[in-house]
C-alpha cells in the first residue's frame, strides 16, 4: 500500500475541494473523496512510496515551520493510467512549495522505500485529486461538471500517511 508525506489545506480550501468530491459522487462518478474513507483529507503530495519510516516525523517537524503560507489551486489537470484518467486541480507551484518540496526530498530521501518518481524535483507536478479511475466518458462528465476558478488558499500542516495501518501523523505549521 502507498505511503506518502502531504501538504494539508486550509480549512476553507479544504471546504472547496470537499464540495467538488461531493458534487462527483453526487453525480455518480468516482470520486477522490471515497477513498480511504474517514481519513481522505484534500491534500498536495509531497513524497510517496512503498513504505515512510517513522523516523521521517523529524523532518517533518523541522519543516513545519516554514507553513502557513500561499496555495493558489488552479484549473484542471488530467494524469492517463491506461485506459483511465485521474482528474485533479493544478497547485501553482510557488517559490515556498517548491522550497519546501525540495527540503522535505532532501530530508526524508533515506526514510522513503521505493519512492515515487513522479515526486522527484523536476517530476513532479503538485495537484489535489478529484478523482482516480474515470473513463474518458467519465472525465468529460466530470469536467464539465465542476467549476474550474483558482482557489487561494493556505498550505497549514504536513501530514505522514500509513497506507498499511490506514493511520496518519500530522505535524502543525507555525501558527497552529
Amino acid at each position: 500500500m502507498a505511503h506518502s508525506i502531504e501538504i494539508l489545506l486550509d480549512s476553507d480550501t479544504e471546504s472547496a475541494v470537499r464540495e467538488q468530491w461531493a458534487r462527483l459522487e453526487s453525480a455518480g462518478l468516482p470520486s477522490a473523496g471515497r477513498v480511504r474513507a474517514g481519513t481522505n483529507r484534500p491534500h498536495c503530495t509531497i513524497v510517496a512510496g512503498s513504505a515512510i519510516a517513522s523516523a521521517a516525523d523529524a523532518a517533518l517537524a523541522a519543516t513545519a515551520g516554514r507553513l502557513p503560507f500561499s496555495l493558489r489551486i488552479s484549473g484542471a489537470v488530467v494524469f492517463p493510467a491506461g485506459r483511465r484518467f485521474t482528474l485533479a486541480r493544478a497547485v501553482v507551484p510557488s517559490s515556498e512549495l517548491l522550497s519546501t518540496h525540495a527540503a522535505l526530498i532532501r530530508l526524508v530521501g533515506d526514510q522513503v522505500t521505493d519512492r515515487a518518481a513522479h515526486c522527484l524535483p523536476g517530476q513532479w507536478t503538485p495537484h489535489v485529486t478529484l478523482g482516480r479511475r474515470l473513463t474518458a466518458t467519465e472525465l468529460a462528465a466530470a469536467l464539465d461538471l465542476l467549476t474550474w476558478e483558482t482557489l487561494v488558499g493556505r498550505a497549514t500542516d504536513l501530514r505522514r500517511w500509513d497506507g498499511d495501518t490506514k493511520t496518519d501523523v500530522v505535524v502543525a505549521g507555525r501558527d497552529r
